[in-house]
This record gives structure tokens, C-alpha cells and sequence, in this order.
């Protein structure tokens, strides 16, 4: 009985499927000397594309089935019109995740992500995933923010019958399995993906601060005294979590359980759950090239500051749990989800090249991080759905959930081991600790970060569906709610060559556990524990949002062929970012510009209040048997992410570079039209062409700006944009025996599937763009568009070619499938350039592997049960990532390559 808001209400489609089959039946006894003539269409349009007024795709799961996918950011990337980025997060149509909204079952999700507030995708997978809808134009029911589109998940609902099934799976990866990896011990019970104290923040350290935002911070800006210098430093972990080890890396595996039961009571009712438990443990190595690009001394070629080959580790462990509950009864239901999803990554890497921003003459150098990053959402989501037939269907949707999210990061730990030719004459590498300028040295650090997100939302939909004239009518109001909140710390320790050893010391070509042991800090010792103090770099901020929204919409039959969908959501948002010092006490950073939201209890440098009233009109056609023909217009929002607000700084580990936040962005407003023709001319065969048309004021997109001789990262709000192109979608099956003359044919059936998507996206910089200033972040720096990018690029992104291609066979009768899949994007801008005195570092872009993949599946009976088998290929061309800065004269940079391997993956499920 559940649906989603997007489509008619249940009574609209039992009418139409009724009226249909009636005028069948009449055409079949009509006296043919009646000249009257009975049209029947759209007979091999699929419901959920005939029930919904709006441009859509559906992942099902007989199609998540074929394509082998193991979590739902492989598999949407495989729909029209999607790419993914990092791996876990999806581009819709050039727009990146910050344009699109995220549901389950139609509520919002909080995410663990520091920099995003979407969930990542690769949390999700398969297994606790019924189906993913991508609809790709608005309409009033849903959240406002909806520049790119949305993804709806769907979890397992009732079973119709009991299951309990059992899933075991393993993987090898030519660039992983056996081959020497990174690691260090930890802790020992990292393999469950939990913790077992060992990086818990030391116990001295807690003592010396304040407990703030779950991190402990700071309660002055002194310098601690020389025995709680002592003590600290000493009591933190030392070779278990500071020495990197090689390994030989094992096989990835996993293991699913998943369960259900439905109960038919003879009183009428039935109520029933469904239950779903998965772990695995995987590991990847990248081997490869990471760098920085900058101009060189003419100021015009590009040259290569920093240059590094890398190797990389990272263990993966992902901890699932789903238990979904309901009851039917007439035509009520009411359920209760609770979905738990949690990822840890353990990950070592070495750099190992040149060095020439912080300590000019050291060749070679050798930097090391360790890190530890636990990652999890919950959610609790209840629902309820009930039909009137007294009230002419009448139906109304409750819904409501409460979610958390939190990123834990402790003991993220950097060194670096240098050369000094000036120095040391041998090629002996000493510890960078001590070589740094100023109160703390570059040579080491550990971060402990953490983010806390959580979200209420709640919201109520009435559908009302109505004869007037003969024509069918739905009208369709509702309400929802969101409040969220998140809390970011980061605090960063390290030492300092407090007495002054010389640079030739022994203590210095130590192994570094040796060396910071506990002899050799504080008093006596070499070393001085300190906090890396800036009061105008802030470490932590409080973010808040609330949303309000309220909706109405008409959904008619205006003639026998033409229905049109009509409706507007008021929306109000209160927006609020409260950054901190470094001290992480509750005083807020001086800012003159700070400001109070009406209603709110605290101050806050960033502060957006805005209201919008946001249409949207789709008109469907059906000229003809089978053909559908949508047009629509609709205006959307998107607000800045928290991170994106908060002046705070933070090290994306995936790109090694820091990013900050911009405190004055504003919120994104779109105008959008979308057109598309569909034509069914099957079951589940079809071919569509759509277009599509964006006009964005104010996009907000990264941006490198320069602090001496520093590269950061912060966000923007360009002057305006537009995007636009074409989408094709085709889908076929024929017998194979008609095509070939093989009698192992006879059974199977052909599918063919593809789709392609050309765009074009142009980023203005006419106009005035706002960043934070260098020296202080939380004051503007405001200057023209044409200082931060070149006039008329590509949105950050945005690829203008996106294709993919099915082909195999299913063989119903077999139980067996196999398919070749292959996925192409090509390059798009993945960090915007830097325009300096005049000059331009030209922008980063990435060149996704163009991946294809062989899946092959089959159902069979034996020892008793049935029993699924699935084996994957992927990667098969053994294509490598490549980010680089593209200068003249054939000259590039390398800024992230690697080579990704080749896997084969084998999963054998039993079913009870």
C-alpha cells in the first residue's frame, strides 16, 4: 500500500485501470456498423512511469539484480544522466550531491560527512535497498531543495511470505589481494570496526581541558606548564598508532543475513517484518602519483610544486542492520523502519618525493599518515497510511523520523622525515620535528575531529481524488518539517624542539616512536607537547537549519490525452552557523558582522533567513498508443552545506588538501525546464530523447585561493550559471532464437540496454564574488568574478558526455542472467582553478576510468534448498584514475593518479 508522493493516489489508478480494461471489453462486442471508435493507450507504459507526472527513473529489483552492484552509488551511476563522484556521492545531470536531495521512504537523513550534509550513497547497500526512484523534476511535495533532483530510497516493506536467507561473498583485486600493503597494529578490535579504546583521547589531556562539541578542547590560550607537558605528551599512544608496517594484503569477504515474516490473521488484519544483518571487511591499495600545481617564476608555465609518489592502504569494514515492521488492515497500514549503517576505514599511506613549500632544500622527503575513521547513521522512521472510501478515497500519508549521524577521527596522525642537503651529507632521512618556523612545528601532527548531525523531520500528505466534468482530478496538499543540527571540532596537537638540539642530533634519525618516547618529553627532554593555536583560523562551529513547507497541487485529466500537474510549496528556512576559537570554549569569534535570526537563541556569523514561494507546472501527452510527451517548468533552492558556512578548518584526507569554510554564501536559486518523449513499445521496452535547461543564480562551487605561499580550498557563490543538454534512453529485448539458430537459445532472451547524456554548463563571472579574507576568515574579502575564474568555464563537475551500455541475456526457464555493463564519463573540472596577479593556475580535471564489467547469475536447487550464485568481473580494462593541471605546451601535473585493478568477486546466497 505505500507509495511515494510523487505519483496519484491508489483509487486514481484502480479507475484508470478499470476504465482501460472496460473499453477493451466494449471494443471487442461493438456492432462494427457503429461508427463510434474506442482509443485504448499507454497499455505497455510501466505504472510507476504512468502514475507519476514527472521525469523519473526507477531502480528495480530485478535490475539492481542484473547489474551486481554491491552498494546503491554503483548502481545509480549505471542511470541516465548520473556519475558519481569520490565514489559514494552522485552527480545529477552536471549538478554535484549539494543540488540533490536524499530521502528513505521519503524522510531526510543526516549525514557523517564532514563536508557534505548528504549521506554518502556507499553507505547503502544493496541488500537493505528495495528500490531507488531518481525523479529529475520538481514537484511541490518535496523538500525545495532540488536543484539537481532527487534520490528516493525504499526499504524492504511486509514480505508477502516468510524468507530467511543467508549470503556469503569474497573478492580479489589484482592491484590488492597478496600484494604488499600498508598498515599499523591499532587497536585489537579493529577488525569489527569499533574501537577498543586504544585511540581514546589520553586521560592527562582530558584533565587539562574543557569537554566541548564531544571533543575535548582547550580551555585557555596559554602554554601548559612544563610537568602537564610532560604528562600529556607522555601519555599518548605511541608505536601502536605512529609506526607504519607493510602487509600482505588479504581477500575481501563478507556475509548477509536477511529475514522476514507475515502473519494473516483470520480477524483481517496482517502484520509482518523483515530483518537484514550484513558485515564485510575489504581492502584497497592505490599506488600512484599525488601533486600540486603552481606557476612557475615567468608567471605563466605550470610547474609542479609538489610532486609525490604515494602508496596507500585502506581496510574497510561496513556494519549494516535493518528491522522494518508493519500492519494492514483494510485500507490502512502503519509501519516503523529502524536502519543502522556503519563504516570504518583504517587507512596508512606514504608519500614519497619533493618538498618545496615548507622547508626549501630538503630533498627527499617522506610523509606518513595514519588514520581512523569511524562513520555511522541511524534512523528511526514511523509511517502510516490510510484510505477513506467513504470520503471519496480520500488518503493521508504520516510520516515522521529522528536520525543521527557522527564522523569520529582520533589520532589522525601526519610526520614527515626530511633530507637536509645544507645539513647532512649522507642519505639519511631525519625526523622534520623541530625544522618548522614559528611557536609549533610542521613536522608532525595529530588531529582529533569529530561531527555530530542529527535531523527530526516529520510531514503529513493528503491526496484527494475528484470527478468534475467527467475528468479526473486529484488535489493534493501537505506540511513538513526539518530541523537539523550538526557540531564540528577539530583540534590538532604536535611537538616542538623545545631546547634547542642541534639539526645533526642522533635523537633526530630515530624511528619516531623511538623518538618521542617518553625520555625525551618535557623537562629533561627534547620536546615540548603544544596546541596549534590560531584565533583567526576557528576549529569548531554549531550549525542549525529548520525548514518549514507547506504544499498544494492539482493533478488533472484535462482531456482524454493530456493531464496536467500543477502546484507551488511555500517554504521558509532559518539557517545559522556559530563558528568557535581554537580554544573551543562557547565564545564566538569577533566578528563585526555577526547577527542574530529572528526566533534564534544564539549569535552567528553566518545567518540566512529566506522565504520562496517555488512552482512547478508538468503537462503529459499521449499522442499515440505507447507514447508519452512531458514538458515541465519549476523553480528550486539549494542552500550552502554546514561545512561550506563554517569557518573551520579541515583536511579532506581524499585530495590531502585543507578547506575552509565561507561564512557569507548565500542560498542558490534555479529556474528549470525539462522536456522528454517516451515511447513503450513492450514490456520493460522502451526508448526516450529529453532535454533539459538550468538557470542558477548564485552556484556554489570550491575555489583554491592563495595565503603566501599556501593553496587552500574554500567555497564561493559565483555571479550566475546555466547547464543544459540532451538525454537518450533505450531498452530492448528480443527471443534469441529468432536472431540465431543455436538450440541453447531457445530459452533466452536478448537485452540490449543504453543511455547517453550530452550537456554543456557555463559558469559566469560577471559580477562580485564574496570569499573570506586569507588573514582572517570570518571577514569578506569581496572583489569581481574575473579574479577568482575564468568567464564562461565548465560548472565544477560537470562531464559533457555520460554513456552506458547493457548487453546479455536472462533465461527465465535456466534461472540464469549475464550481462556486460560498461560506464563512461569523460573529464569534468574537479577543482576550479586559481587566478593570482593576473595569472591562472588552470583548473584540476579528472578522467574517470571508463570501467566494464561482466556479471553472471543463476538459481538452482541442490543439497536440499535453493541456493543463488553470482560471479563478477569488473574493471575488466584495468583503467586508472587521472587528476591532473593541464598547462601550455603539453605540460601536466599530476595531481591524483592511480591505478584502480581488476576484481573478481564470487557470492553464493542460500534461501530457507
Amino acid at each position: 500500500m505505500r507509495k511515494t508522493a510523487s505519483t496519484v493516489s491508489t483509487a486514481l489508478l484502480a479507475t484508470t485501470a478499470l476504465t482501460n480494461a472496460a473499453s477493451a471489453q466494449d471494443a471487442d462486442q461493438t456492432d462494427f456498423s457503429v461508427t463510434d471508435e474506442i482509443i485504448v493507450r499507454g497499455v505497455n507504459i510501466p505504472d510507476e512511469k504512468r502514475a507519476t507526472s514527472e521525469i523519473s527513473s526507477v531502480l528495480t529489483p530485478e535490475r539492481l539484480e542484473r547489474q551486481g552492484d554491491s552498494d546503491i552509488a554503483e548502481a545509480l551511476r549505471r542511470v541516465t544522466g548520473l556519475s558519481l563522484s569520490e565514489g559514494r556521492f552522485i552527480v545529477v545531470r552536471g549538478l554535484n550531491e549539494r543540488y540533490s536531495n536524499l530521502t528513505l521512504n521519503g524522510s531526510p537523513l543526516p549525514s557523517p560527512e564532514p563536508l557534505r550534509r548528504v549521506a554518502p550513497l556507499d553507505l547503502f547497500p544493496v541488500s537493505v535497498v528495495d528500490t531507488a526512484l531518481v525523479q529529475k523534476t520538481f514537484s511541490p511535495e518535496y523538500s525545495g531543495e532540488f536543484g539537481g533532483g532527487l534520490i528516493e530510497l525504499r526499504s524492504k516493506a511486509l514480505p508477502d511470505e516468510g524468507f530467511f536467507e543467508v549470503s556469503v561473498s569474497g573478492e580479489i583485486d589484482t592491484a590488492t589481494t597478496a600484494s604488499d600493503g600498508l598498515t599499523y597494529d591499532g587497536g585489537g578490535r579493529d577488525w569489527t570496526g569499533f574501537d577498543d579504546g586504544t585511540r581514546d583521547i589520553p586521560q592527562p589531556l582530558q584533565d587539562a581541558t574543557l569537554s566541548n562539541i564531544g571533543v575535548a578542547v582547550r580551555a585557555d590560550t596559554g602554554v601548559f606548564d612544563e610537568a602537564t607537558v610532560r604528562e600529556i605528551g607522555a601519555s599518548f599512544v605511541n608505536s601502536e598508532l605512529r609506526v607504519i608496517q607493510e602487509q600482505s594484503t588479504p581477500v575481501n569477504h563478507g556475509v548477509t543475513f536477511s529475514g522476514g515474516q507475515r502473519f494473516d490473521l483470520d480477524s483481517g488484519p496482517s502484520l509482518g517484518f523483515v530483518a537484514n544483518l550484513g558485515y564485510s571487511r575489504d581492502w584497497l591499495t592505490k599506488e600512484g602519483q599525488q601533486g600540486n600545481a603552481s606557476l612557475g617564476p615567468n608567471g605563466t608555465a605550470i610547474q609542479g610544486s609538489q610532486i609525490f609518489d604515494f602508496t596507500s592502504t585502506t581496510e574497510t569494514i561496513l556494519l549494516n542492520g535493518l528491522l522494518s515492521g508493519g500492519v494492514e488492515w483494510d485500507n490502512h497500514e502503519v509501519g516503523v523502519t529502524g536502519l543502522i549503517l556503519r563504516k570504518t576505514q583504517k587507512e596508512a599511506r606514504e608519500r614519497v618525493g619533493t618538498e618545496s613549500l615548507t622547508f626549501g632544500g630538503f630533498d627527499p622527503i617522506v610523509i606518513s599518515n595514519l588514520e581512523w575513521f569511524e562513520n555511522q547513521v541511524w534512523t528511526t522512521q514511523a509511517y502510516s497510511e490510510h484510505v477513506f472510501p467513504a470520503l471519496n478515497d480520500l488518503s493521508i500519508s504520516l510520516r515522521g523520523s529522528y536520525s543521527e549521524a557522527f564522523r569520529d577521527a582520533p589520532y589522525e596522525t601526519e610526520y614527515l622525515y626530511v633530507q637536509d642537503q645544507n645539513v647532512i651529507e649522507t642519505q639519511t632521512l631525519r625526523s622534520a620535528i623541530g625544522l618548522g618556523s614559528g611557536a609549533s612545528s610542521a613536522g608532525f601532527d595529530t588531529r582529533f575531529s569529530r561531527v555530530d548531525d542529527q535531523s527530526f523531520g516529520g510531514g503529513i500528505d493528503i491526496e484527494l481524488p475528484l470527478v468534475i466534468a467527467d475528468r479526473d482530478i486529484t488535489l493534493k496538499a501537505g506540511y513538513s518539517y526539518l530541523d537539523n543540527e550538526r557540531d564540528y571540532a577539530l583540534l590538532s596537537y604536535g611537538f616542538r624542539n623545545e631546547t634547542g638540539l642541534p639539526d645533526t642530533d642522533p635523537l633526530f634519525f630515530q624511528r619516531l616512536d623511538f623518538l618521542l618516547s617518553d625520555q625525551n618529553i618535557g623537562e629533561t627532554g627534547g620536546f615540548e607537547f603544544v596546541q596549534f593555536p590560531d584565533e583567526f583560523q576557528p576549529s569548531a562551529y554549531r550549525g542549525e537549519l529548520q525548514v518549514h513547507g507547506a504544499y498544494f497541487g492539482i493533478d488533472a485529466q484535462l482531456t482524454d490525452f493530456i493531464r496536467a500537474a500543477v502546484g507551488v510549496r511555500y517554504e521558509t528556512g532559518e539557517q545559522l552557523v556559530d563558528n568557535f576559537n581554537i580554544a573551543g570554549i562557547s565564545e564566538l569569534v569577533p566578528n563585526t558582522g555577526a547577527e542574530r535570526c529572528e526566533g534564534s537563541d544564539i549569535l552567528a556569523e553566518s545567518c540566512i533567513d529566506e522565504d520562496y514561494f517555488l512552482p512547478a507546472v508538468t503537462l503529459t501527452w499521449n499522442p499515440l498508443d505507447n507514447v508519452q510527451v512531458r514538458g515541465g517548468f519549476s523553480q528550486t533552492i539549494t542552500r550552502p552545506q554546514f561545512q561550506e558556512l563554517g569557518a573551520a578548518f579541515f583536511t579532506d584526507t581524499d585530495r590531502d588538501i585543507q578547506i575552509f569554510g565561507n561564512p557569507f554564501l548565500e542560498n542558490t536559486e534555479a529556474n528549470n525546464f525539462d522536456a522528454r518523449i517516451e515511447y513503450y513499445f513492450g514490456r520493460d521496452q522502451f526508448i526516450t530523447l529529453g532535454g533539459f535547461y538550468k538557470d542558477l543564480t548564485n552556484p556554489i562551487e570550491e575555489s583554491l585561493v592563495a595565503s603566501g605561499d599556501n593553496v587552500n580550498v574554500t567555497y564561493i557563490n559565483a555571479p550566475s550559471a546555466e547547464i543544459y543538454g540532451l538525454e537518450f534512453e533505450y531498452e530492448q529485448r528480443f527471443e534469441a532464437a529468432s536472431i540465431f539458430d543455436f538450440d541453447f537459445l531457445d530459452t533466452k532472451d536478448l537485452v540490449v540496454s543504453a543511455n547517453y547524456t550530452w550537456s554543456q554548463s557555463d559558469v559566469s563571472a560577471d559580477g562580485t564574488v564574496i570569499a573570506p579574507n586569507n588573514s582572517n576568515v570570518l571577514s569578506p574579502d569581496e572583489r569581481p568574478g574575473e579574479s577568482f575564474f575564468v568567464d564562461g568555464r565548465s560548472l565544477q563537475g560537470q562531464s559533457d558526455h555520460i554513456a552506458n551500455v547493457q548487453i546479455g541475456y536472462e533465461d527465465f526457464e535456466a534461472r540464469s542472467r549475464a550481462f556486460i555493463l560498461l560506464n563512461w564519463s569523460s573529464e569534468r573540472i574537479r577543482q576550479v582553478g586559481l587566478i593570482t596577479g593576473g595569472s591562472q593556475v588552470p583548473d584540476t580535471v579528472e578522467r574517470l576510468p571508463v570501467t566494464v564489467d561482466f556479471v553472471y547469475s543463476r538459481s538452482f536447487e541442490k543439497w536440499g534448498g535453493d541456493w543463488d550464485m553470482q560471479a563478477k568481473v569488473g574493471n575488466i580494462l584495468n583503467d586508472r584514475y587521472e587528476a591532473t593541471v593541464d598547462g601550455a605546451e603539453a605540460t601536466s601535473v599530476p595531481i591524483d593518479v592511480y591505478d584502480l585493478g581488476t576484481t573478481v568477486s564470487l557470492s553464493l546466497k542460500r534461501r530457507f
